[in-house]
């Protein structure tokens, strides 16, 4: 960025330079108003400046020029105004002048952080290639609209009715949402608006940008409740709607960006890094809403605990690398193997769990046996590795509590090691609850 500093003390003069040189910009000084304008009328230099900053003394008799100047000028440079001593002529001659941003010289920390936030803005405030969906009934004004967003690099997808741009918006992804308010058809944008923030995802919260041929406080005040983010009148001011465009979108990929950022750490949070299954910390979350639902239901739950057999044995003697090997491949096989809805987490160094919704004691001994004789054949890190499997399902002695349909298929793989490993058994409560009601109808 080219910028013109035009302040009259040096060593202010000089910060300046300093910080705008950091900043990657190309910077000339000058210390009057007179110096300034020859600047600007310098056929190799006048393009060239994207920024001024000035101090106040810029409206003094030097600087008269200097501000007609800038005030006609074509390329309509912003101007940055410093200055120690606010008060109302000076806010006066700076309006009068098109000055918009008004720094204090006082805090240079905050003076710093105003520049520097400025010149990044500028150069970041990029929005090429953001799609659009624009709902409009008028030809006329959407000729007018779809120019406008297209010169500012955007897709954009245009409907005159309401009911097919909400067909749209339901099967894609857009950055922003522009729709007139009254619109032809069963369905106004006041509705289209409302059925936007009523969709059951993310893209629920896509900014939306009313435009209306009215300005009425109650028709604002009633967008507004329906969950509009900005609004413009018709027919839009290119200037003003590039701005509110460029705010909404921007906006909006931030959001994105801090979604985006949370779902990662979640993810990180939720899963083990060894073996990418679920952690203790997901399994919390998981298992309550898996017992609550399988109450709810009446379906039954079952959940498999394996350990695997002799496993400090394997890092003694082969390495821990090695151990680390055998692990991630296990964790692959047990999620290979499960069904959709399954849970597969880590649990300890060499331990697992399996969720197992809509599997009763007899189906999860089945696919335990499965799960048991995998491992022996698939040699995880070329070793010969077995498990120790123990099995329970929920009953009513449970009492809804994960912790202690925990200990009863721990209690199970405890029985597994005690008689030789490499086995599976099965929780005998759970075993004698599925077996009551069959020998009841005999």
């Amino acid at each position: 960025m080219k910028v013109l500093i035009l302040e009259n003390g040096r060593l202010f003069q000089k910060i300046l330079q300093d910080l705008l040189v950091e900043l990657g910009c190309t910077v000339s000084s000058v210390r009057t108003g007179e110096e300034g304008l020859k600047f600007l009328l310098d056929t190799t230099e006048k393009t060239k400046f994207e920024l001024i900053i000035a101090s106040q003394h810029i409206f003094d008799k030097s600087g008269a020029d200097f501000i007609e100047h800038c005030k006609n000028s074509d390329r309509n440079t912003p101007i940055i105004l410093l200055t120690s001593e606010p008060n109302e002529i000076l806010l006066k001659n700076a309006r009068a002048a098109g000055i918009k941003d008004i720094f204090p010289k006082t805090n240079l920390t905050y003076l710093k952080s105003s520049i520097r936030y400025y010149i990044h803005g500028e150069k970041n405030f990029d929005i090429k290639g953001g799609k659009v969906l624009y709902v409009e009934d008028s030809a006329a004004v959407t000729h007018i609209v779809t120019n406008y967003l297209q010169r500012l690099k955007l897709d954009v997808t245009h409907f005159s009715n309401a009911e097919e741009a909400f067909h749209a918006f339901a099967d894609n992804d857009y950055d922003l949402v522009i729709t007139d308010v009254m619109l032809e058809g069963t369905m106004d944008g006041l509705s289209l608006v409302r059925m936007i923030r009523a969709t059951n995802s993310h893209s629920a919260k896509t900014p939306v940008l009313a435009m209306t041929g009215h300005d009425d406080a109650q028709l604002r005040i009633d967008l507004l409740h329906a969950g509009i983010n900005d609004y413009v009148t018709k027919p839009p001011i290119e200037e003003e709607l590039a701005a509110r465009v460029n705010n909404l979108i921007t906006n909006k990929r931030l959001a994105d960006q801090v979604r985006q950022q949370q779902l990662s750490l979640y993810n990180i949070a939720m899963t083990d890094q060894l073996t990418t299954c679920h952690n203790r910390h997901s399994l919390s979350d998981f298992a309550p809403r898996y017992i609550k639902d399988a109450v709810r239901y009446d379906y039954p739950l079952s959940i498999m605990i394996l350990d695997l057999d002799h496993f400090k044995q394997i890092n003694d003697k082969h390495g821990h690398t090695t151990g680390d090997v055998v692990l991630e491949d296990i964790g692959k096989l047990l999620m290979t193997t499960c069904r959709q809805g399954d849970i597969v987490a880590r649990i300890g160094g060499e331990e697992f769990l399996i969720l197992l919704p809509h599997c009763d004691i007899f189906d999860a001994q089945h696919k335990a046996e499965n799960v048991r004789s995998m491992i022996e054949i698939s040699e995880p890190g070329g070793l010969t590795v077995t498990a120790s499997i123990g099995i329970a399902s929920l009953i009513s002695a449970h009492e809804e509590d994960f912790d202690q349909l925990y200990k009863s298929a721990d209690s199970a793989v405890y029985h597994s090691k005690e008689n030789g490993r490499n086995q599976v058994t099965s929780d005998h409560a759970s075993l004698q609850a599925f077996k009551l009601p069959q020998a009841s109808n005999e």
